[in-house]
């Protein structure tokens, strides 16, 4: 059955990312810090050349503000479904003064999404897949195949199982405290998502090895 035949969707408790956060409002990560130059890098080869992207679970916002900063002709469209890190994101727009870079969305992937069909010429999402259950993962794919313009596209980075196998035991260890924390939730297989995607109109394209054992999966819509 298909997550939109679900009803209702209901997402569980939403986790936050962790970060420090500066007297103007900005959350600093700590992951952001580390994996936002290599993300730029590879995903120079990934975004298309113009139009908009959307960035669902923005998280603290320092991936939107560096990847605008990175890619002026792109207009990018961060959110994120917590309050307090939309907060975050508004106050690293501020800081950065760009004009490509949108206030954040209120965007819960488990409602309609606030973005019109067809609108985006890219979806990007970090470090979202582990956290949510399977089902929701399909919601994703089909809510951003719905609002990507032909030859769009679906761009998720993160770790994942190869197969049945985990990449090394630190990922072991965090799939199980995942799991510990709540069982619906936990690494997904390559597999499993590009079947997921596949099964919404998403053709996987490219698969990009990235530090710490984690990789960028391209779709494409077409």
């Amino acid at each position: 059955m298909a997550a939109s035949d679900c009803q209702p969707l209901v997402m569980p408790r939403h986790i936050i990312q962790e970060g420090n956060e500066a007297p103007d409002g900005r959350r600093t990560a700590p992951a952001a810090l580390r994996n936002t130059a290599p993300l730029i890098e590879a995903l120079r080869a990934r975004l298309p050349s113009e139009g908009r992207v959307l960035e669902v679970a923005s998280g603290t916002g320092q991936h939107a503000a560096a990847f605008a900063a990175a890619f002026p002709a792109l207009s990018w469209m961060p959110s994120d479904v917590d309050p307090g890190q939309r907060e975050s994101i508004t106050a690293w727009r501020r800081e950065s003064g760009l004009r490509n870079l949108a206030e954040p969305l209120d965007l819960d992937i488990a409602t309609p999404w606030p973005v019109a069909p067809e609108a985006v010429q890219a979806v990007l999402t970090i470090n979202l897949l582990h956290l949510i259950p399977e089902l929701f993962v399909s919601r994703l794919f089909e809510e951003a195949r719905a609002v990507l313009s032909d030859g769009g596209r679906m761009i998720v980075y993160g770790p994942f199982l190869r197969g049945s196998s985990y990449a090394s035991d630190g990922d072991r260890a965090f799939d199980a405290s995942l799991r510990a924390r709540d069982p619906m939730i936990g690494y997904k297989s390559v597999e499993t998502v590009s079947d997921i995607a596949l099964e919404t109109g998403l053709i996987p394209i490219a698969t990009d090895a990235m530090p710490a054992n984690n990789l960028l999966l391209t779709f494409a819509h077409q």
